[in-house]
């Protein structure tokens, strides 16, 4: 929803929470305590425990981020997901009026380095985005599709979607899965 920056009280718990960020870093030398912990089970249990649902096998940041979550709940990671060095942005600031809305990141989704993810925004099942791409606000990322650009509309898809079973072995969910598979090759 929006919220008037002035007097809502998420806006201002949401500052709260920015200002204290700094807390996090090494004095003098720049780094969060979070870069500790990057791609580890870790950082997936901080932001579980600020709100955000996350699957299991979902990696984190590996590279870090700038920034990493700022809404953490408004955030849906589901399972086997990896979000590299990428932007989790839930809000959009217009004149003062902030606009909250939540984030979905399907299934086994990838997002590379620089790629952002606007408000709204849902990454389909096996998904993936390339790097320095930009998903704008409400768009949707079909299921298996890879897009690339600054946005990457509907004209910069740069693979087809894939059906589950043209999947190679290694991208399989199961362990019956991947005896399929590889009994199809």
């Amino acid at each position: 929803g929006s919220y008037a920056w002035d007097s809502s009280s998420y806006c201002q718990r949401w500052q709260l929470y920015l200002s204290l960020a700094p807390l996090r870093s090494f004095e003098g030398h720049g780094a969060d305590l979070l870069d500790m912990f990057r791609g580890s089970q870790y950082l997936v249990w901080y932001f579980r425990a600020l709100g955000a649902r996350i699957g299991k096998r979902v990696c984190l940041y590996p590279n870090g981020a700038d920034p990493m979550m700022t809404e953490p709940e408004l955030v849906t990671i589901q399972d086997g997901a990896c979000i590299d060095e990428a932007a989790l942005i839930a809000h959009l600031n217009t004149q003062g009026v902030f606009t909250l809305n939540r984030l979905h990141v399907g299934e086994q989704c990838v997002m590379r380095t620089f790629s952002r993810l606007q408000q709204s925004a849902v990454m389909e099942p096996r998904s993936m985005l390339g790097e320095h791409t930009l998903i704008l606000p409400a768009d949707r990322v079909q299921e298996g599709e890879w897009r690339q650009g600054w946005p990457a509309g509907r004209g910069h898809v740069i693979a087809t979607p894939l059906r589950k079973g043209d999947l190679p072995a290694l991208l399989t969910t199961s362990k019956e899965e991947a005896i399929a598979a590889k009994a199809q090759q």
